[in-house]
């Protein structure tokens, strides 16, 4: 199984990406009108196929760009968001 380390290591964008999400978690508390529905569907989704998934871009590490990839991305980022968001994200 890829772990975070692993993805991050092949592409450093995830590391800024990781910085946005943490930086909405804490949005996310303090707003109680937050949507993950919203937030995946606008913001994080769109960020991150181009970094890890079937729709990585051009010359990915193959790994990357694999099923396996992109649920431990998502899976990593979507646990940094308030508990309970997120769990049926694709």
């Amino acid at each position: 199984m890829i772990t975070w380390p692993e993805l991050t290591a092949v592409e450093p964008r995830l590391l800024d990406l990781e910085q946005d999400v943490r930086a909405e978690a804490e949005k996310a508390e303090a707003d109680p009108t937050w949507s993950f529905s919203i937030y995946w569907s606008y913001t994080l989704r769109p960020a991150i196929k181009p970094l890890v998934g079937w729709e990585r871009d051009t010359g990915a590490h193959p790994h990357l760009e694999s099923e396996e990839a992109w649920h431990a991305a998502i899976s990593y980022l979507i646990g940094l968001l308030p508990a309970g968001e997120g769990a049926w994200a694709t």
